[in-house]
């Protein structure tokens, strides 16, 4: 019998501890009638906290901030392990709709997800003083974020340190993946000598130590002519000149980089990948970069997608997170407040990541100062075109794509 899973059950045990967190029963009350009248802002789940603004006599805008202590590192790393170890794990967490079974910590390693009421605090400017403690803006705050994840419980994640997606990506990396059959070994002939096999390398090649083969050794001492027409085609199976002369490009970065400087183009390894895979002879690598990675086709595939509408910096943001400053991601939010198909929707915002999960998009912002618009059309954030300093013109690209997809 299929077992159906339930999420109400996060709303229940957060409004529980946001209860005991808060102490003061009509605090509740007033902040109900405070969301009541609809001047509430997005809500904004950030790692360590959740925030949004209400407005306040004589032009003055209040603050609220509910602070959860986040849960370590090495408190996920338990969790996560503990969840994958389930044989219903995939069912369990590996969709927006994580089952309410993880409230309990006999299912998370011992370590509970939901904040106590000793991990929750309130901050907000409606006073002088920013007074850390609960006032209806907080309080309204705790019960925006119920609501919130009383279906979709992964912005709880975010605000105990770790997003969904990790879980999520660890769950798939754990799935088994089908093994290709090896093909029939033919019967030896014995009136013919056996030939060695032909090794088969899955993810890297035989070490080379040992090898005995012994190199020539060139002078490169002397000045050789310069050749001023051009050469012909090297002769098959040998690399074009095209070919031949990325190549060199290629070596001549290696060289920059042994020599401790940073090359111009590709701001991380990832990056470079990507651009190497973009060029004619880097085809023949994408299995090895697939395994070096840790992709599979499909991440691969959005791999190169990031780098042909990005360069080497979108396939970069496809690969890492990077850190942004506060300042950054609010620019971003109000720049494309007005173009939200939903306004009042929960906006994400993790590391260098902006979520409208209700809308469907995400934004990432780059080393090179651009946010790559995203999309998710199978549960799985794949980059579109469109690339952007300005995160409106990324979002109205991302909402383009959408349209076009539909």
């Amino acid at each position: 019998m299929t077992v159906q899973y339930t999420t109400a059950g996060w709303a229940r045990a957060l409004t529980h501890a946001l209860h005991q967190a808060a102490g003061d029963a009509s605090l509740q009350d007033r902040a109900r009638r405070l969301l009541a009248t609809g001047q509430a802002s997005p809500l904004n789940v950030n790692q360590g906290f959740a925030t949004t603004k209400f407005p306040l006599p004589g032009g003055r805008v209040a603050r609220p901030r509910l602070l959860v202590t986040p849960l370590t590192a090495g408190d996920w790393d338990r969790m996560e392990t503990a969840i994958c170890a389930r044989p219903d794990a995939a069912a369990l967490a590996g969709t927006a709709a994580i089952s309410d079974q993880l409230t309990d910590p006999a299912h998370t390693a011992g370590i509970p997800i939901v904040p106590s009421a000793q991990d929750i605090s309130h901050t907000c400017t409606c006073t002088p003083d920013a007074a850390r403690a609960a006032c209806p803006h907080s309080v309204a705050v705790g019960i925006l974020l119920t609501e919130r994840v009383r279906t979709a419980p992964a912005p709880l994640f975010t605000l105990r340190g770790r997003a969904h997606h990790h879980l999520k990506k660890r769950l798939r990396a754990n799935s088994p993946a089908p093994q290709p059959a090896d093909p029939p070994v033919p019967t030896a002939d014995p009136t013919t000598t056996p030939l060695s096999p032909r090794p088969r390398f899955r993810h890297k090649p035989p070490e080379r130590a040992g090898r005995s083969r012994t190199r020539s050794r060139l002078d490169l001492t002397q000045a050789l002519p310069v050749l001023h027409a051009p050469l012909p085609e090297p002769p098959e199976p040998l690399p074009g000149t095209q070919a031949l002369r990325a190549l060199a490009a290629n070596a001549a970065r290696a060289g920059t980089c042994l020599d401790g400087q940073q090359p111009a183009a590709g701001p991380t390894a990832g990056g470079d990948i990507a651009r190497f895979l973009s060029l004619v002879h880097g085809a023949a690598f994408r299995q090895a970069a697939m395994d070096h990675l840790g992709l599979d086709i499909v991440g691969m595939g959005h791999l190169q997608l990031a780098h042909t509408h990005g360069g080497p910096a979108g396939a970069a943001v496809y690969l890492e997170a990077f850190s942004v400053d506060h300042d950054t991601h609010a620019h971003a939010q109000a720049s494309i407040q007005p173009l939200r198909p939903a306004p009042t929707a929960t906006i994400l915002c993790e590391d260098n990541r902006l979520t409208d999960e209700a809308a469907g998009i995400q934004l990432r912002y780059g080393p090179d100062g651009r946010w790559c618009p995203y999309r998710a059309p199978y549960g799985i954030w794949q980059p579109v075109p469109g690339p952007s300093p300005d995160p409106a013109q990324a979002y109205r690209a991302a909402r383009r794509s959408n349209q076009r997809a539909s």
